[in-house]
C-alpha cells in the first residue's frame, strides 16, 4: 500500500483510529504475543467507514508481521507527544528530522570536515536539551600527519518548522588531544559534559592507557570547567538528570552515576548501578531516580541471543523491570547503542545494531528511520541522534 493512501486513510479515521492502540510492552515477554491485536470495539456510522478500518487494521498487521514480531504497532502520529524535532548525524552531516515521522525537515550548515581521518559517522556527537529545539554538536577530526584529534563544539536551535534558527560555533574553546566519545547537556542548557578517549601507550604486556579517558563538565555561563579521569579507555553514554548535578555514564561496560558537585578528581567516586560486563549503553531518567541500561545476553548455543533494556533503581541498584526484550539468531551479537530520554522522561529514542532508530511512548514503539544497508558483518550503521 502506498504511503499516500495510508496517510489518507489515517486522516479520514483520526477520531476512531486513536482508539486502536497496541498492547504495551509490559511484561516484555508477553508483548510479542499480544502487541498486534488492536481494539475493534467501536461503532462506525457507515459501512464504508467499516471497510476502511478493515484495510487499516490489515495494513498494521502487515507492518508488524514484516518486523519479525519484535516491534509493536506504530501509533498514529497525531497521538505522539514529546519533542517536535530531533537531530541525526551521518557521514553526510547533521540533519533535522520530524520526531513524529522521521522525515527530514532541514540540514545544519556545519563546516565540512577538513582533510583527515575521523570517527564514524562523520565525526559528530550530538546532545539535546530534551525539548527538540536546542542542540549541541561536537565535531572531532584527526590529522593524518600528527594523529592528533581536535574537537569543535556548536550550539544549534531550530524554529517551529524545524529550520535552523541559530548555529553558534565554538561555544567552548576547541579541545586538542584525543577524540571526543560522548556529549550531554542539561535541560536548561547551562552545563555541558563531554568525554575524551584515553591515549594508548606501550606495547605487548606494557600496553595501557596513559592517561586514561577524561570527563569534563563546563559551566557555560561562566566558562569554568571541572575534570575527572579514569584508567579506562572510554567514557560513554553521558546523560544528565534534571537536577543538573547527577550525571549518568558508562565505564568498562558498567553503568554508573556521578555527583558532579562532590569532591574528587577521578571516577572512582562514581556509583556503579549495575555491575557486570554485558551493558552496552545507558541513560539516566531526568527524575534522577532510575536508569535504563542496554544489556547483551549471549546464549549457550541452544537459544537465540537476547538484548534487553532494563530499568534500575539508582538508590539501591535494584532491577525494577525489563522495558524491552529482543532475540537474535546467528553468530552476530546484537546490542543497543543508543537510549535517550526527552526532557520529561516520558519519551525515549533508541537504536541498535539490528534495530532502526525508533521512539518509545507509553510502551509503544514507532520506527522513525527505516533499516539501512548493513555492513559486511550484517550490522546496521551506528546512529547518533538526540532530541
Amino acid at each position: 500500500m502506498t504511503s499516500w493512501l495510508e496517510d489518507q486513510l489515517r486522516d479520514a479515521l483520526t477520531a476512531d483510529a486513536e482508539q486502536v492502540r497496541p498492547e504495551t510492552l509490559r511484561p516484555a515477554e508477553q508483548a510479542a504475543r499480544t502487541k498486534s491485536i488492536p481494539t475493534r470495539r467501536f461503532a462506525l456510522a457507515v459501512p464504508l467507514a467499516a471497510a476502511l478500518v478493515v484495510v487499516v487494521i490489515g495494513t498494521v498487521a502487515a507492518m508488524v508481521a514484516g518486523t519479525g514480531g519484535t516491534t509493536p504497532t506504530r501509533p498514529a502520529t497525531q497521538t505522539l507527544g514529546g519533542p517536535r524535532f530531533l537531530l541525526i548525524a551521518g557521514n553526510d552531516g547533521v540533519t533535522v528530522h520530524d520526531a513524529r515521522t522521521g522525515k527530514v525537515a532541514s540540514r545544519l550548515g556545519l563546516p565540512p570536515t577538513p582533510e583527515g581521518s575521523f570517527r564514524e559517522p562523520g565525526g559528530y556527537l550530538l546532545a539535546g536539551a530534551g525539548d527538540g529545539e536546542t542542540f549541541y554538536i561536537a565535531q572531532s577530526v584527526k590529522s593524518r600527519e600528527t594523529q592528533v584529534s581536535s574537537t569543535r563544539f556548536y550550539r544549534a536551535r531550530v524554529d517551529e518548522q524545524g529550520k535552523p534558527a541559530e548555529l553558534v560555533p565554538d561555544v567552548i574553546p576547541k579541545v586538542i588531544g584525543t577524540t571526543a566519545s560522548s556529549l550531554a547537556v542539561t535541560g536548561d542548557g547551562t552545563r555541558l559534559a563531554y568525554s575524551l578517549d584515553g591515549k594508548v601507550c606501550g606495547q605487548g604486556k606494557t600496553l595501557r592507557f596513559c592517561p586514561g579517558a577524561q570527563l569534563t563538565v563546563v559551566d557555560l555561563p561562566t566558562g569554568t570547567t571541572r575534570t575527572w579521569t579514569t584508567n579506562a579507555g572510554q567514557i560513554q553514554s553521558l546523560s544528565w538528570a534534571a537536577d543538573r548535578r547527577t550525571l549518568g555514564l558508562m565505564v568498562k561496560s558498567e553503568a554508573r552515576v556521578l555527583d558532579t558537585t562532590a569532591s574528587g578528581t577521578t571516577l572512582a567516586a562514581s556509583q556503579v548501578i549495575a555491575p557486570g560486563d554485558d551493558a552496552t549503553t545507558s541513560t539516566i531518567n531526568p527524575d534522577g531516580r532510575s536508569m535504563l541500561i542496554g544489556h547483551t545476553q549471549l546464549s549457550d548455543g541452544r537459544q537465540p541471543h537476547r538484548y534487553t533494556i532494563d530499568e534500575y533503581s539508582i538508590r539501591d541498584g535494584r532491577k525494577i523491570r525489563t522495558l524491552l526484550s529482543r532475540s537474535h539468531d546467528g553468530n552476530s551479537i546484537a546490542r543497543w547503542n543508543l537510549i535517550r530520554y526527552d526532557g520529561t522522561g516520558n519519551h525515549l529514542l533508541l537504536a541498535g545494531n539490528f534495530d532502526p532508530l525508533s521512539r518509545v511512548d507509553d510502551g509503544r514503539v514507532t520506527s522513525l528511520i527505516p533499516l539501512g544497508s548493513p555492513d559486511v558483518l550484517g550490522f546496521l550503521p551506528e546512529i547518533h541522534a538526540a532530541w
